[in-house]
């Protein structure tokens, strides 16, 4: 039997192939992180994935599960960040702490992808609340695939 983190895991996973296969077909090209540099690929819409984006509010190296650009939508670039829970857990309680990386140390405007049904309904309510700033949206999978399909990407 697995255990709840290795689940956790290999499910959060998919979200972010759910991700990347949306983004692959807006013709959005990977490029390695080490060579992630908007300003070379002017035309291409780009991204790539586990991006460093600075220091934490805790000081230590922060990491965006996404991160976008595209010529004419996101020239700034766009972060996705994917938190997937579908059963009872303590990702509720992190939600704070992603929310403050966001508004204090997120160098981009971002999105978040919240699915899998296991978070508290508060939880989800006050992620929704804390939208504005840097946080543009929060989605789930198939308002996001909306989203993606009416341009957003």
């Amino acid at each position: 039997m697995e255990q709840g983190g290795r689940i956790a895991n290999r499910t959060g996973g998919r979200l972010e192939v759910f991700i990347e296969n949306l983004l692959i077909e807006n013709n959005y090209a990977h490029i390695d992180k080490k060579k992630f540099k908007p300003t070379v690929y002017l035309e291409q819409p780009i991204y790539t994935r586990q991006y460093y984006i600075g220091q934490s509010i805790y000081e230590s190296n922060l990491f965006c599960d996404f991160i976008i650009y595209h010529p004419q939508k996101h020239p700034d670039c766009l972060i996705i960040e994917s938190k997937w829970q579908q059963t009872g857990g303590s990702v509720d309680e992190k939600f704070p702490y992603v929310i403050m990386n966001i508004n204090h140390k997120y160098p981009h405007e971002t999105i978040l992808l919240l699915d899998g049904g296991g978070y508290k309904k508060g939880a989800e309510k006050w992620l929704k609340s804390q939208v504005g700033g840097r946080l543009k949206h929060v989605f789930n999978m198939a308002q996001f695939q909306k989203w993606g399909n009416m341009g957003g990407l």
